[in-house]
């Protein structure tokens, strides 16, 4: 190789051969963290694992202990996360990075690599985003010796929720030397025909934050009303009045969302006005702005509703860390990302003019600090024995197993595009 050379177009050919070259290594470690997913902040055995992978590679220089729980909030202790530098050691620098925790879901889909802990299940594709980034690490140890730069792979813990990405963040992940000057990341997306790429400049995914709300009021018996502060009444006009901050409080050219998704109270009886409702609830938006309007607007109505209905809110709790907007850097994507992702693409071109979504995701974090680029891989439909367009988060989530070495691919060229533009200075 010759690292000074325009990697897109003279290594992309055997970039894609050695990718698919490693089909079954692909298959095999995905199946086998599949087996075994492992929630936020827990993820020991997932760790060991791409430890000792990386280890059969020859590749020693990691460092451990990264993502460490420093909320207490939910979760484990933390600290299950991997960096990796493969090539000179020197600038410049390219992160690339995949999640590698699960969900609190119970699987349904029927694989012989089922789940094997109940309740667990890597229903979002981050047990593939691990794999890939496995792959990446084998291609990229392969031409090191040729590598003009550094390339850091960053295996994080507590995506769903834990801001695994902003913990390892605040342990110094970007000022570690060398730094990364820009960051690569990919999400598998069943909305997207197999094999096709998707992204676009600018906000990609949303700013998020989630609530937790208790009313409490006077129970009592269902038959004398008269004698209680019924919390459901006052719960039932929050969820409804919350409805119009998007409506009537957030600009209609800006995107919005509030959704209350669970209530319960402390009573589930039928004759009994309980004393108490909790709910659980979430905001979204496209930029932090809207977003931070629209928590200080639900703190609002939650407090003057309870209040019109005798009521009072004994917790209204925000988790400890919102996500910021996942913003690709326009610069960075027009001038060579969505092309990298054009050749990697089945269809020869980047989706471009999708619409962005609610979905969030950490990497936010690092995309906010250096210019960086998210791509959605689409595995809609594809060759799994099993349907392979069920949403993420959904039970019967799968993925779609050839479009691995895709992703390998599209993690190497741009890793290698990346560094050939930062060696002649061609910074977006």
């Amino acid at each position: 190789f010759n690292g000074k050379l325009d990697a897109i177009h003279l290594h992309q050919k055997y970039i894609k051969l050695r990718s698919l070259a490693i089909t079954d290594f692909l298959q095999q470690t995905r199946r086998a963290l599949h087996r075994h997913p492992e929630l936020m902040y827990e993820e020991k055995e997932t760790s060991s694992y791409i430890q000792n992978a990386l280890k059969q590679m020859n590749i020693t220089s990691f460092t451990t202990g990264w993502g460490v729980n420093t909320t207490n909030s939910e979760g484990g202790k933390g600290g299950y996360g991997i960096v990796v530098d493969i090539g000179t050691g020197n600038d410049p620098c390219v992160l690339l990075r995949a999640d590698i925790d699960a969900l609190p879901i119970i699987e349904k889909t029927e694989v012989d690599y089922k789940s094997r802990t109940e309740g667990k299940m890597h229903a979002c594709g981050h047990d593939g985003h691990t794999a890939m980034l496995l792959g990446a690490a084998l291609l990229l140890k392969e031409m090191e010796d040729s590598l003009c730069g550094t390339v850091r792979l960053m295996f994080q813990p507590a995506e769903e929720g834990g801001a695994g990405a902003k913990r390892m963040k605040e342990e110094g992940l970007l000022e570690m030397e060398p730094r990364p000057q820009q960051a690569f990341a990919m999400h598998v997306w069943p909305s997207l025909p197999s094999g096709s790429i998707a992204s676009r400049p600018g906000p990609l995914l949303a700013a998020c934050d989630r609530f937790e709300i208790e009313i409490t009021g006077v129970g009592g018996h269902a038959a004398m009303p008269h004698l209680t502060t019924d919390p459901i009444v006052a719960s039932s006009s929050i969820i409804m009045n919350l409805q119009t901050i998007v409506s009537r409080i957030v600009d209609p050219l800006e995107s919005g969302v509030c959704s209350i998704t669970t209530i319960e109270t402390d009573s589930n009886v039928f004759n009994v006005i309980p004393s108490s409702t909790r709910m659980k609830g979430t905001v979204r938006a496209l930029s932090e702005e809207t977003l931070l309007t629209l928590r200080e607007k639900v703190e609002d109505i939650v407090t003057k509703t309870a209040d019109t209905h005798g009521c009072t809110v004994s917790l209204l709790k925000w988790s400890p860390d919102y996500y910021p907007p996942t913003v690709n850097d326009p610069h960075l994507f027009e001038r060579f990302s969505k092309h990298v992702g054009a050749i990697v693409s089945e269809e020869g071109y980047v989706r471009d003019d999708i619409e962005p979504t609610m979905g969030a995701e950490d990497f936010s974090f690092v995309a906010e600090s250096i210019p960086s680029t998210f791509f959605l891989l689409g595995q809609g439909s594809g060759m799994d024995p099993v349907p392979t367009n069920y949403g993420l988060h959904h039970p019967n989530f799968a993925l779609d197993e050839s479009v691995l070495p895709r992703g390998v691919e599209l993690h190497v060229g741009l890793a290698l595009q990346a560094l050939h533009e930062l060696n002649n200075k061609e910074e977006p």
